[in-house]
């Protein structure tokens, strides 16, 4: 008796844990939600008093493929990205085994909005465990960026006098594909420069989407700097290159399975709709000339943000130089990128940069930036929404600073506005870094270079001196940047003057000085 007493405990133990565990259900139907299979694979009751006790769940989640690559055959599927609901996991600690991806800290939250990463005490690469004190928890390999939302944005941006908004083409399912065209209307184009942005070709990669966010924010802010940004440049901005897999939660792939990243060099035939609508509206807005930039924006695995910057062996060595120049800019104040993360790879046709390559040679500087998932790299610093956005807007800065527009609080001095005593030779080197058309190499020590400025507003003022390095593939941390070379107070708008003297074969170029706050 007293066996048949513990054998039927142990199977109303297990019928109610069973039945609660039942309660607990998975679902993805919702905008970018993903998921393969989901297995219990254990439930069991686990005492943490004499008279409590917690519901202990445990499952392999199976993340979802994309479609196979009709195009690319031998190209394995992603399946990177998850992003799904659970309900009835309120008091209960939940253990997830992650197959088929990768996250290290993937990321949750109890409204579908606000997002947060679980602790490095419950996460691990490819698992979790926590106990959750709410019934509907989203789970998510980032911090989702969903066609939804970016209409939200746009419908914010578009309020805004220098922001226009069209469909340049519709997706294979007929989603719209919307071009951001950002610039002062009451300033002529013709000399302004012009930059296309776009991001999302690979749809997990969301953490580039809060970047782009954070760049067009900072491009419309109610600020002198962004108003000069908006009188100097237009803006040509895709936030989407892909919205059908934004939509169904694909991970690399179009609703196809083709990967549109290498798909810029196949015939009409083996050319998805998306890259011909990013051709056509590329080639419509360069009838007159190349971009001055192209950035083409995405996230990566590895833990650090990089540019992916072309060789001279495959372009040249001016094209070199230039993309250097930017990376080294982006830097400036910037805790987010450092030389040594710089990635170097061959110009391919296949890629996007390739296509404008072939088109309009060294005339566009064509560039991938990628973000990563975890954190920067050296500084450590894990990834959130509000550090992206900040990455976004030291990238516009970059941008602004490698075409040398000064701003009142901003002001870049070239060497073609300075004047120099001794003997000076021009340098228009290609194997080293430098802004603006050339820089000076000083032929003889105590030469002089005499820096000037028109009618510099009062206020204090930090002098950066540009430091030119070589152009190389090797990370340099002693030069290509800026370093402070000394303070300014300007006590009335007047004329800015500033003299350096040097020691022979020193090379000078730009100088900068940054309006300190009072």
């Amino acid at each position: 008796m007293k066996y048949i007493t513990k054998i039927m405990v142990l199977i109303i133990t297990l019928f109610l844990s069973l039945t609660v565990s039942a309660q607990v259900k998975f679902d993805t139907d919702f905008e970018s939600g993903s998921v393969g299979k989901i297995i219990q694979i254990d439930s069991v009751y686990i005492r943490t008093s004499e008279k409590d006790s917690t519901l202990h769940l445990s499952y392999i989640v199976e993340s979802r493929f994309d479609p196979k690559n009709p195009v690319d055959t031998a190209l394995p599927p992603s399946a990177r990205w998850f992003y799904f609901r659970m309900t009835g996991a309120r008091n209960k600690y939940i253990y997830f085994d992650f197959k088929h991806t990768d996250p290290l800290r993937a990321v949750y939250s109890y409204n579908n909005y606000e997002f947060q990463r679980f602790e490095a005490n419950e996460a691990s690469l490819k698992k979790i465990s926590k106990y959750f004190d709410h019934d509907t928890v989203y789970i998510a390999y980032f911090i989702p960026y969903t066609n939804a939302f970016l209409q939200n944005r746009i419908d914010k941006w578009k309020q805004h006098e220098a922001v226009e908004i069209k469909t340049f083409g519709y997706s294979f399912k007929n989603r719209n594909m919307q071009l951001l065209t950002i610039t002062d209307k009451t300033v002529s184009d013709a000399n302004k420069y012009k930059i296309w942005i776009h991001a999302r070709t690979h749809t997990s990669e969301t953490p580039s989407s809060w970047q782009l966010d954070g760049l067009i924010d900072a491009l419309l802010a109610d600020n002198k700097d962004a108003e000069t940004y908006r009188k100097s440049f237009v803006f040509y901005i895709a936030p989407f290159a892909n919205p059908d897999g934004v939509a169904e939660g694909l991970s690399r792939s179009n609703s196809l399975g083709v990967n549109q990243e290498i798909n810029w060099d196949r015939d009409e035939s083996q050319t998805v709709v998306e890259v011909k609508n990013l051709k056509r509206q590329m080639t419509e807005l360069t009838a007159d000339g190349g971009f001055d930039l192209m950035l083409n924006m995405h996230s990566q695995v590895a833990n650090h943000a990089t540019y992916w910057v072309h060789n001279a062996q495959t372009t040249n060595e001016k094209f070199l130089s230039r993309q250097l120049r930017l990376c080294y800019l982006n830097m400036f104040n910037n805790p987010y990128l450092y030389p040594s993360e710089l990635s170097f790879s061959k110009m391919a046709l296949r890629y996007p940069e390739g296509w404008i390559w072939d088109n309009f040679g060294d005339k566009t500087v064509a560039m991938t930036l990628e973000t990563p998932y975890t954190y920067f790299g050296k500084s450590n610093v894990w990834l959130n929404v509000e550090n992206l956005r900040d990455f976004g807007k030291t990238t516009l800065d970059a941008i602004a600073m490698y075409f040398g527009i000064s701003t009142p609080n901003r002001i870049i001095i070239e060497n073609e506005n300075a004047k120099t005593q001794g003997k000076w030779n021009n340098n228009e080197s290609n194997k080293i870094v430098y802004l603006g058309k050339d820089c000076l190499s000083s032929q003889k020590s105590g030469s002089k270079i005499k820096y000037k400025h028109k009618k510099l507003q009062p206020g204090k003022y930090k002098i950066y001196k540009w430091i030119v390095g070589e152009s190389s593939e090797t990370p340099i941390t002693d030069s290509n940047k800026w370093i402070l070379t000394g303070m300014h107070e300007q006590k009335k708008t007047a004329n800015f003057k500033y003299t350096i003297k040097s020691n022979q074969n020193e090379i000078f170029d730009a100088i900068m000085l940054i309006k300190v706050d009072e």
